[in-house]
């Protein structure tokens, strides 16, 4: 049996008077086909094999076929087989179409993957891009501001008047402002494209929730509110979370709370439910119209557009918000009424165990002595700024402008070391080759990150080599005390 594509040209089979008729739903028996036109272009071969025919046809909406079965011996096909072909007619078409309509969709699923392969290889590729212009952008926007608000700092503690004081709180405010603005689009972003990770640790969260309502507590002063806390937990216990990011939720939370509150006050109630660390925010501010709540934790969405305006803000803060929350396995929700305030209330599963009790200084209470801490910077202003913190946490501090002459220093040195920062990015030697063969000569003192880079893959690149922790740049002092107190034992 020859197929229809080995016995005709895909260009001329469906020529000729027989072949229309059977398009039309005849069936016909051919008993000399190779004298017909429609058979006359065959080669010798074929013909040869060709000696009696029964053909029909189908034209439909998806396809039009012509069916042959060729026989090899003339008069094979009978009246009776035609009669067959005709009853199972239907069934043959119905079978042809099916088949039709599986190739085309065939056709098309392919035609799909094909165009979603390449959509996904583009937005692959856009996304790196984003991730390589963020991390650039991370840097040289985090560099300068290092240096601008590690002097302010060190500025505000030498004497000064009264009112260069009030000036130089009001450049820091700005300078903040600039930073957590870049924080918030730099943290979407990450969010969004799946570069975001937690870093949790053993933390003791009165002292984290503390700090940030403490710092609220000055801007909300300024317009007359005050700020009641309330925190119903063990002081004696630690708790396994990411201190920055808890942070940066309360922040977030109080900081929206002092912003929309003209007057009354705002409580904040912290306790522990059944292992979750349950958060509350209450505030007698402006209040959320009910049909507003829905995109309320939108980024770059604010309640109204005159809010935007009246207020300022980007839009992030709550959708940065939601997202760390669930990234914890916690939720938020919210409740208001317009012009009478709103309540929002964030739970997060928490682990704990006994607080393990250090000093305030960076220090534990094994160590009543400064530590002795070399500092890896190529940049003078970030070394100058950096040993200036570190001074006032009463720690010497030695440095080197890249890690060859970190490793010499260790090396050569004979004063023990206590802890080291590196920078990643320097000339010469780079952070993290440093750190590659510092480990493998032995050294274990604790060596912390401090840089620029600021994206999850950087900090996992730090530790894959062997660091032992991360402060992004720019750094303050009293973050500078923490990062020496979770490691410093």
């Amino acid at each position: 049996m020859l197929t229809t594509n080995q016995v005709f040209n895909n260009t001329t089979w469906c020529d000729g008077k027989k072949f229309s008729r059977v398009l039309n739903g005849e069936c016909i028996i051919l008993f000399e086909p190779t004298e017909l036109s429609e058979f006359k272009q065959l080669n010798s071969f074929i013909k040869s094999h060709i000696n009696s025919v029964l053909l029909t046809g189908i034209d439909a909406q998806v396809t039009q076929s012509v069916i042959l079965l060729i026989g090899n011996t003339k008069g094979q096909f009978s009246i009776e087989a035609k009669e067959t072909l005709k009853r199972f007619l239907p069934l043959i078409e119905r079978a042809v179409i099916d088949i039709e309509n599986k190739e085309k969709l065939q056709r098309i699923v392919e035609l799909r993957t094909r165009e979603l392969a390449l959509a996904r290889e583009e937005s692959e590729r856009a996304n790196r891009a984003k991730s390589e212009f963020l991390a650039m952008m991370s840097h040289e926007l985090r560099t300068p501001l290092n240096s601008v608000l590690g002097m302010l700092d060190v500025l505000k503690q030498s004497d000064m008047s009264a009112g260069h004081i009030n000036l130089l709180s009001h450049m820091e405010s700005s300078a903040g402002l600039l930073l957590a603005i870049i924080s918030d689009i730099l943290d979407l972003s990450k969010i969004e494209s799946g570069e975001f990770s937690l870093s949790p640790q053993w933390i003791n969260i009165n002292d984290t929730v503390t700090f940030v309502v403490s710092q609220q507590q000055l801007v909300a002063a300024t317009k007359g509110l005050n700020i009641e806390l309330s925190i119903e937990l063990d002081d004696k216990r630690h708790y396994w979370l990411d201190p920055s990011r808890l942070s940066q939720v309360l922040f977030n939370l109080i900081g929206n709370a002092v912003k929309f509150t003209q007057q009354g006050q705002i409580d904040i109630r912290v306790n522990l439910e059944n292992d979750e660390l349950s958060i509350s925010v209450i505030d007698t501010g402006i209040g959320i119209e009910k049909d507003k709540i829905s995109s309320l934790f939108t980024a770059f969405k604010q309640a109204d557009s005159s809010i935007t305006r009246k207020f300022g803000g980007t839009g992030l803060g709550l959708a940065i918000t939601k997202h760390l929350v669930e990234l914890m396995s916690g939720t938020v929700r919210v409740s208001s009424q317009f012009g009478k305030g709103s309540t929002f209330v964030v739970k997060i599963p928490v682990k704990s165990r006994k607080l393990i009790r250090l000093s305030q200084d960076g220090t534990t209470n094994k160590r009543d002595r400064a530590l002795n801490v070399l500092v890896v910077e190529d940049t003078h202003s970030n070394q100058m700024v950096i040993q200036l913190l570190l001074n006032k946490l009463g720690h010497n501090v030695f440095i080197a402008n890249n890690g060859s002459e970190a490793i010499e220093f260790i090396e050569s040195n004979t004063e023990s070391l206590d802890v080291v920062f590196m920078d990643v990015s320097m000339p010469v030697m780079d952070g993290l080759t440093a750190t590659k063969i510092l480990r493998a000569k032995g050294f274990e003192v604790p060596i912390i990150a401090l840089t620029a880079h600021a994206l999850a893959s950087d900090k996992q690149n730090c530790l894959d080599v062997g660091m032992d922790s991360f402060v992004a740049k720019p750094v303050r002092k009293q973050e500078l005390a923490n990062a020496i107190e979770a490691l410093i034992v």
